[in-house]
């Protein structure tokens, strides 16, 4: 635990700290994903029913966590659907009266979008707005011409990337005519678990049965690495290293598993080079062990079991999944499992967001407690 880290259990203290509703934003991404879902069932979607589009074309401007989630959703979907999906910063200048452009973002002021959706109607294309309707985007479309999963409630943009990732996984799911299969989990049961996960992490609980608030005492004041173990995985370590920076101002890196671990390997097969922090003597050792960096390795629960076996005897390594217990409990680790395959799948998808919402209420938790100062 940090030094500068305040009881995470003291529910007044974190509360009264407060101050902009940071735990309430951090908890709110089964709501919007429920208010994506709302929006199809109303029809938002309809245009692109008997569409058999040529591509899907995400535009992400200059969002960094919209470009995470556009690639979260190529890692889980793209392989299971029988259209391109591309993903650009900008609006390509291919495109024409068969494709299907989607803006993504939470900045209405961005001009790439507004320029993309202008385009994009001007060259026939079927556009979906996932950025909110204001401004020079307002300016572009008409009601008539845009399929709109914009934002329908206030969005804190440090946390919007579930919501983003629930709007493309809603587009890719809105054609009859290409396939998609297996499908992914509904938006409404994503959302369902979301909130149960919110609801876990409450402040009102405490941290003995909090994985947020143990995440974030786990943090702490560390030097953290974020890793996957697939490529979906990946994209979900790099956003949860962005998120705690941008929320806690908490530094860290992110890659993938093979990557984060390789430094690792070294040190264990570099017997003798370093004193083992346990028995280090001031008196007799000639400088202290340096700090190891703690390897935080996202994977899902039906895979975790593979995850620790490959991370046995490479010391500071947690494995972090959809499910409170399978980190920690030892009957989880001794029972064999039948190993998927290590490509995502679309069900995974509900597996991701949950760890998501999890690292969002811990960078909260950092934040309030004040664990950068």
């Amino acid at each position: 635990m940090s030094a500068h880290l305040r009881d995470l259990d003291d529910t007044e203290d974190l509360v009264a700290a407060d101050h902009d509703g940071l735990l309430r934003s951090a908890a709110m991404s089964g709501a919007h994903v429920r208010a994506v879902a709302h929006a199809v069932a109303e029809g938002a979607l309809d245009r692109l029913t008997d569409l058999r589009p040529r591509a899907v074309v995400i535009v992400t401007g200059r969002s960094s966590i919209a470009d995470r989630a556009a690639r979260l959703a190529v890692a889980l979907l793209a392989s299971r659907f029988d259209a391109p999906v591309v993903v650009a910063p900008t609006l390509p200048g291919w495109i024409g009266p068969l494709d299907v452009v989607v803006v993504a973002g939470d900045d209405p002021g961005d001009r790439t979008y507004s320029d993309a959706a202008h385009r994009a109607l001007r060259r026939r294309a079927e556009l979906v707005a996932a950025v909110p309707l204001e401004g020079p985007v307002a300016d572009a479309v008409g009601a008539d011409h845009v399929a709109d999963l914009s934002p329908r409630l206030p969005v804190d943009p440090r946390f919007s990337f579930v919501r983003l990732v629930a709007a493309l996984v809603a587009v890719c799911g809105a054609f009859d005519a290409v396939r998609l299969h297996p499908a992914p989990p509904t938006l409404a049961d994503i959302a369902d678990l979301l909130d149960a996960e919110a609801v876990a992490d409450h402040p009102d609980h405490e941290s003995f049965h909090n994985q947020a608030k143990l995440l974030a005492y786990r943090v702490a004041g560390r030097t953290v690495v974020w890793a996957g173990d697939t490529a979906a995985s990946t994209v979900v370590a790099e956003h949860v290293s962005a998120t705690m920076a941008a929320v806690a101002g908490a530094a860290s890196s992110s890659g993938d598993e093979q990557s984060a671990l390789a430094r690792l390997r070294v040190r264990v097969h570099s017997a003798g080079t370093a004193t083992d922090s346990i028995f280090y003597d001031p008196d007799f050792d000639d400088a202290p062990p340096a700090e190891q960096a703690r390897v935080m390795l996202l994977t899902t629960a039906e895979r975790s079991w593979g995850a620790h076996q490959r991370i046995v005897g490479l010391g500071d390594v947690d494995v972090i999944t959809e499910q409170v217990d399978a980190p920690d409990s030892p009957a989880g680790l001794m029972r064999p499992r039948v190993e998927p395959d290590h490509a995502d799948a679309p069900a995974d998808l509900a597996a991701h967001l949950t760890v998501v919402v999890r690292a969002d209420l811990a960078a909260a938790y950092l934040e309030l407690a004040g664990a950068s100062a």
